[in-house]
């Protein structure tokens, strides 16, 4: 009998203008994927206008902004795992990410990345790199992906980062499965997360509460089946059941 192993697709997002630094480890990350299905995606060639602030997509499940945000959300949530790409101008996110993010904002209230694998890259001349890696893992851990792992660039390591690729994608890799969602540990902090999103889908947004009952999330700790603390899943229940109580009543006056 033959036995096929299958292959993954992965979205590569770089979100430079230029293809220098961040490009040059997007691409070494590529060769070392060949074997899946890869799709590199350069931001700046498509053409993502700023968020309004209108809630339109909160309200009613779309956007009135008539761009190719859509086709690039589409690659992220056909992708099995995404690898995303930063430079770092000003100690932050580039404007090209920052944008795609800010479009993406019911992502917050409902996912459709979860249990999804991430690793993030971001390089910079000096500084700017521990607080622009921590704004990306909070913005995919509030969509429920999985973070695997950071490279942070920088002229101070580039060429220690550019000859030690070979640890990178392990964790990335493992996560590809679907499967082995089953092994992760959500910490602390996501857990709270997701009651926040839990309370919110129950009380104040139509829409949220429909997603959330077709995905059956209301009865769950988590996005889905992983390991979690029993600790964990008590405190994020009481926190869920009082906080929904006050935002329930407040909802009502």
């Amino acid at each position: 009998m033959l036995y096929y192993l299958r292959m993954h697709r992965i979205l590569i997002i770089n979100g430079s203008f230029r293809k220098k630094n961040t490009f040059s480890i997007l691409k070494k990350i590529e060769d070392s994927l060949s074997g899946n299905e890869i799709d590199f995606v350069n931001i700046k060639d498509f053409n993502i206008k700023p968020c309004t602030g209108c809630e339109t997509c909160l309200k009613k499940g779309f956007c009135p902004i008539n761009d190719d945000c859509n086709k690039v959300f589409e690659k992220m949530v056909k992708a099995d795992g995404i690898i995303i790409g930063n430079p770092v101008y000003l100690r932050q996110l580039s404007g090209y990410l920052k944008i795609l993010f800010d479009r993406a904002c019911s992502w917050y209230h409902r996912t459709p990345l979860y249990g999804k694998p991430v690793f993030l890259v971001s390089t910079t001349q000096a500084s700017g790199l521990n607080s622009t890696d921590k704004l990306l893992h909070d913005i995919t851990d509030q969509w429920g992906m999985i973070y695997t792992g950071s490279v942070l660039s920088s002229v101070f390591n580039r060429n220690k980062i550019l000859s030690d690729e070979s640890n990178w994608l392990k964790k990335f890799n493992f996560y590809l499965d679907s499967k082995n969602k089953r092994y992760y540990r959500p910490s602390f902090k996501m857990i709270f997360e997701f009651s926040t999103q839990k309370m919110l889908a129950k009380n104040v947004l139509t829409l949220d509460k429909e997603y959330w009952n077709e995905k059956k999330w209301f009865s769950m700790p988590y996005y889905y089946k992983c390991r979690i603390n029993p600790l964990k899943k008590l405190t994020s229940l009481i926190f869920y059941k009082i906080g929904s109580h006050f935002i329930g009543k407040s909802m009502k006056k």
